[in-house]
């Protein structure tokens, strides 16, 4: 089982209960990947990666408040490139989703979602320990008095 944790860090309980949120819907998708791969579907993939396309637009959306990437701009701002790259792979991240759920839309097409699903989620996984270093870059940096 492929496991996946968003890494979000924000203010307030409402950001921390969306994570909660999309961390269950991560694992749903795994769990769909595997039993697509085993050829037994528990679940209609149509619908949860619909749940996980709303839980992606609020999390990306979150991440990319002035609360979350605007402080690491602010005060950092030579880390800019890196935050334009993570917020393009957002789109890129939503639109491989799109493909995902077209195929979806087609039953007799179940039967090839597992790999493309699995390597959404590898590359999901792979994308939040960017952001969780661009954070810790962030955090660690003394870059003397100011700004950059």
């Amino acid at each position: 089982m492929i496991q996946q944790q968003s890494t979000f860090v924000g203010p307030g309980s409402q950001a921390g209960s969306k994570r909660v949120r999309l961390d269950a819907t991560l694992r749903r998708v795994s769990d769909l990947a595997e039993d697509l791969q085993s050829g037994r579907p528990t679940s209609d993939p149509r619908q949860l990666l619909s749940e996980l396309r709303v839980d992606w637009e609020l999390h990306f959306a979150l991440e990319e408040a002035d609360a979350h990437f605007g402080v690491v701009l602010r005060d950092h701002p030579s880390l800019s490139h890196e935050v334009a790259e993570l917020k393009r792979e957002h789109g890129a991240l939503l639109a491989e989703l799109e493909a995902l759920r077209s195929q979806a839309s087609d039953t007799e097409h179940w039967a090839t979602l597992a790999t493309p699903a699995a390597a959404l989620m590898g590359r999901f996984v792979a994308h939040e320990h960017k952001e969780a270093e661009l954070l810790q870059d962030f955090f660690l940096r003394d870059d003397g008095v100011g700004a950059d």
